[in-house]
This record gives structure tokens, sequence and C-alpha cells, in this order.
């Protein structure tokens, strides 16, 4: 394949890696927020139920405790599905860290093709010049040669 060839795919494929990186970003970002809010979500529940105890060691109503224990289910169904947006954010926060390494690796290795194909060429040129070098050496000495014998 020519250079130039390689030198175009490896520029899209550093694009294509970019746009990964970026995606892995935002989704590695909206995991953490997700921790965040589950986070949050347990400390208020802590606190809640801190509270409902506090208030039940002064006595409570039945109905009172009632509510206080109904919330506190809600708060376990919001920590559940919060818990499950955490483990989904995670998820594909990993799918796109591992494309985005994975096109990293891909775009490494066509740079390593690139340095490979830069290096023969050079050896190439210079093997070229060395030749040309030895040519102008020769018809020299066989001029010089040339011009001693007449």
């Amino acid at each position: 394949m020519a250079l130039k060839q390689l030198q175009l795919l490896a520029k899209v494929q550093l694009e294509k890696e970019e746009k990964l990186q970026a995606q892995f970003v935002q989704a590695h970002q909206f995991a953490q927020l997700a921790v965040e809010k589950y986070t949050g979500l347990a400390n208020y529940r802590t606190d809640y139920i801190r509270q409902s105890q506090q208030r039940g060691a002064e006595g409570i109503a039945s109905r009172q405790f009632n509510q206080y224990l109904n919330f506190i289910t809600k708060l376990d169904q919001a920590l559940t599905q919060q818990n499950m947006q955490v483990q989904q954010a995670q998820r594909v926060a990993d799918m796109r860290r591992s494309a985005w390494l994975a096109m990293q690796k891909k775009r490494k290795a066509l740079d390593l093709l690139i340095d490979k194909e830069l290096q023969a060429a050079y050896v190439r040129v210079q093997k070229q010049e060395q030749k040309m070098l030895d040519e102008m050496a020769t018809q020299q000495f066989f001029r010089r040669l040339q011009a001693t014998e007449q």
C-alpha cells in the first residue's frame, strides 16, 4: 500500500479514535453521575431512617410509623432502580472504553507500519544515492585514467 494511502488511513483512524475517546469520556461521566445520585440517595435513606428512629424513640402514632415504613420502602425501590442505572452506565462506559482502546491499538499498529515504510523508503533513497555516487566516482576514475593515457 502506498505511503500516502497509509497516512490517509491513519488520519481517518485517528479521527475515529478521538470520537470513540470522547464517547468513552461522556459515558464515564454519566456513570460517575449515576454513582453520585446513588450515593446521595443512600445517604438520604440513612438520614431518614435515623430521623425516624429518633422520632420513634420519642413515641409516634402507628399511622405515622406506617408512613415512615412506606417511604423507606419507596427509597429502597429508588435505590434498586438507581443501582441498575449505575450498573448499566458502567457497562456502557466499559464497552466504549474497549472500543476506544481497540481503535487506539489499530492506529498504533498502522503508525508502526507507516514508520517501517518510511524507514524502508529512506533506505532505498540512501542506496540510490550511494549507487549514483559510486557511478560518479567510477566515471571520474575512468576519465582520469583516460586523461593520463593520452
